[in-house]
């Protein structure tokens, strides 16, 4: 989806659905389209909302490949693609030189967490970037992580390219939640004031909004299989040494018990029982204070 105003800059690239079962950000993209006037429009927004239409066929976070009996591919690993790649390879360069390369001077990357997991309203942002410090705490979000990206990631491909951009998880996989969706609008709404794009007054910001800031992230994961009890919410602060999750076989005996290994904030958990091994339980986001963790470690 294309709206063009009268000038052409700003551009304002909204992506969703990188990852297959992660839509909260289809209906972002669309409620986004749904409230532009193209005639008070300043520059354009461009929307793509199945980015990965491999894996939203087969209801799957990765991308399907069919050759050889099948093989599974992060599409958020392969960016900016391969021109003689593979499918999935092949569709991250169709995207990057025929949609986003030159057309994009800011971009939103939106994601959830992958099934049997959860997230708040979350960002992914490189702070070592001022740009793209300042688009982060333009959106309401719970948490922010200062983070030096990714090789291959949707987010990192644009910044390499000195095109400012973040990763927006937006929650939880598979469903629409309406809060998370009306809190990424007003986030996008705010970029689009600061930029110039749109009239009006920003909205709530990160400051007001008072999200948690940290730089670096701790996952608790399973030690074996069983079923899991997470003890904590997303969101809830812990320190160090708080049970977090209980693990149990069949009979319902304790065969695990799961402690926090930072000060800090629960940034994910782990909302399905079954858990094997290595199956996220908790995870935390905190704020190391190393020097060379200031921008995210």
């Amino acid at each position: 989806m294309v709206a063009k105003g009268a000038q052409p800059d700003p551009k304002l690239g909204l992506q969703a659905a990188v990852h297959g079962d992660e839509l909260n950000g289809t209906r972002v993209i669309q409620q986004v389209f749904e409230k532009l006037d193209p005639a008070e429009l300043k520059g354009s927004v461009i929307g793509a909302v199945g980015a990965n239409p491999s894996g939203m066929l087969a209801n799957n976070r990765n991308w399907q490949l069919a050759n050889d009996g099948g093989d599974m591919v992060d599409f958020n690993r392969v960016w900016p693609g391969k021109e003689k790649g593979n499918a999935a390879e092949q569709q991250a360069w169709l995207l990057w030189n025929n949609l986003w390369a030159g057309n994009a001077t800011l971009f939103v990357d939106m994601h959830t967490q992958s099934r049997g997991t959860e997230y708040p309203l979350f960002i992914y942002a490189d702070y070592r970037n001022p740009q793209v410090k300042q688009m982060a705490e333009l959106f309401p979000a719970d948490q922010i992580k200062a983070d030096p990206g990714e090789k291959g990631s949707v987010e990192t491909t644009f910044v390499e390219n000195k095109i400012p951009a973040i990763t927006l998880e937006i929650g939880k996989p598979k469903l629409y939640q309406p809060e998370l969706i009306a809190r990424s609008l007003t986030g996008v709404r705010n970029l689009m004031v600061q930029q110039g794009m749109t009239a009006g007054t920003l909205g709530t910001t990160a400051k007001e909004q008072k999200t948690f800031i940290g730089n670096e992230m701790s996952s608790i994961r399973a030690e074996v299989g069983g079923f899991a009890e997470v003890l904590v919410k997303v969101g809830d602060t812990v320190v160090k040494g708080q049970k977090v999750a209980v693990q149990r076989n069949a009979f319902g005996d304790t065969i695990r018990e799961y402690t926090a290994t930072h000060d800090g904030r629960v940034l994910a958990i782990g909302n399905d029982p079954l858990r094997e091994p290595r199956a996220l339980l908790v995870r935390i986001l905190f704020n190391n204070p190393e020097p060379q963790c200031a921008d995210g470690c």
